[in-house]
């Protein structure tokens, strides 16, 4: 009976461009502005873009494997096709670290900003409003979300759009005057710093890869899933970049701020109250709903996928006969993210969400190499440049990352992975039995 049901082909190349968007949250400097300012001296929108054409690389192997596998599972399902299946699973599974703590630091975030707003109202009832919240609009089916992510979207562009235009504002008036201090700074330029920034920076463009969980519930997923990725990268990013440049051109004495509330203070200064209080309302949303809804939505995609194949619990794959939305789950990470929520902090979520992504970074940039270049005899120009040139970039930029990661996020990444281990193990007894997986056309 699960097995009739299929997943609902319902999402454009502007749908999956505007979920991998939202996914990355268009207003993520103003939580974060703060804690880049000191390491790249005030640089933040050089990081930024450093940043995106770091991820660029990453995101061309993603859509190459897009383009031949169009499935559902992300790194999962390309790692499995392009190497073997067994080494697929630990790439899924290293990052559905990652995708599992993205809901639990967005409600983090979340319910910190709206606990500000309306300190009568505690922290875990912001939690389990929000958990509730999304597991229902994600068992409702991904073109719901999607639609609400189109709403959230126009939101933080409102946001965004009264910032930049308030900032202009005081340049015509003479109050602020445009420089290039986000950007470059001589007087204390410091290339250590800016890539050090950069490392905790890049972070906020981990997410685009959750567009590709979505490739069985999009219209000509062989072609749209690359081009909504690439797009997604490059539109954030240069959110990202205008954004800070004129947060630099309100405050260039980032000195003077303080790391806790600096984007804030910038935002009071173009703007007023009435500025920071739709802000701040924005935020809760945004991180609240939509990057906790779509990282319910990615997560349980992976997890679908893993039980169809059979090396996770087959309930997984339970399609809902009405909604065509993997139900079980959707439930299933809705208690977990709920739980994780309401028992770890803020700084320990934010230390440990890169691993995961990382790790599966590395095997996927891999893949491409190993299955487009070394197994192709095609060795002209455009095949170097596509398939070992630039995945050894998108895998040289991850390990430099992954390499400066902190102590305690490798040592429960690396519990996370003997985990997954021990399930391939089991599953395939010590290697005597195949991995189980399924055979595409």
């Amino acid at each position: 009976m699960e097995s009739t049901i299929q997943l609902e082909r319902s999402l454009s190349t502007r749908d999956l461009t505007i979920y991998g968007i939202i996914f990355m949250i268009p207003v993520a400097p103003v939580a974060f502005y703060g804690s880049f300012l000191t390491p790249a001296n005030g640089m933040v929108a050089l990081a930024y873009l450093i940043g995106m054409v770091a991820m660029l690389f990453t995101g061309f192997s993603y859509a190459a494997m897009a383009h031949h596998y169009p499935y559902s599972g992300s790194v999962y399902t390309y790692v499995q096709q392009g190497t073997n299946a067994g080494l697929g699973f630990i790439g899924g599974w290293g990052i559905a670290l990652d995708y599992i703590l993205i809901p639990t630091i967005t409600y983090l975030i979340s319910a910190s900003f709206g606990n500000e707003l309306l300190p009568a109202v505690p922290t875990w009832a912001w939690i389990l409003g929000i958990a509730v919240f999304n597991t229902l609009i994600n068992l409702a089916g991904v073109n719901f979300v999607s639609k609400f992510s189109w709403v959230l979207f126009g939101l933080q562009l409102i946001v965004l759009l009264l910032f930049i235009g308030s900032t202009l504002r005081l340049v015509f008036l003479g109050q602020v005057r445009p420089n290039t201090v986000a950007l470059y700074n001589p007087q204390h330029f410091n290339i250590s710093g800016v890539l050090q920034a950069t490392g905790i920076v890049i972070v906020s463009y981990l997410g685009f890869d959750a567009i590709s969980t979505l490739a069985e519930e999009a219209h000509d997923p062989r072609h749209s899933v690359g081009k909504a990725i690439i797009g997604a990268i490059v539109g954030i990013g240069s959110l990202f970049v205008i954004t800070t440049i004129l947060a630099g051109w309100v405050s260039p004495q980032y000195k003077l701020l303080n790391t806790n509330t600096a984007f804030s203070t910038i935002i009071y200064n173009v703007g007023g109250h009435n500025l920071v209080r739709l802000t701040d309302i924005v935020v809760v949303l945004s991180f609240g709903l939509a990057g906790g809804q779509e990282g319910q939505t990615a997560i349980s995609r992976i997890l679908y996928a893993m039980g169809r194949d059979g090396i996770l619990p087959k309930p997984l794959a339970y399609l809902h006969p009405k909604y065509r939305t993997p139900w079980v789950a959707i439930i299933l990470v809705g208690i977990v993210s709920l739980a994780l929520s309401l028992t770890l902090s803020q700084d320990t979520v934010s230390n440990l969400v890169s691993f995961g992504a990382l790790f599966g970074f590395l095997l996927l940039n891999l893949s491409v190499i190993w299955k487009f270049y070394i197994q192709n005899n095609n060795k002209k120009f455009k095949n170097t440049l596509k398939y070992l040139i630039s995945p050894l970039i998108g895998f040289s930029v991850s390990l430099w990352i992954f390499l400066s990661l902190d102590i305690d996020s490798k040592i429960v990444g690396a519990i996370w992975l003997i985990i997954g281990i021990a399930i391939l193990l089991y599953k395939t007894k010590v290697f005597t039995k195949a991995t189980p997986h399924l055979h595409f056309n």
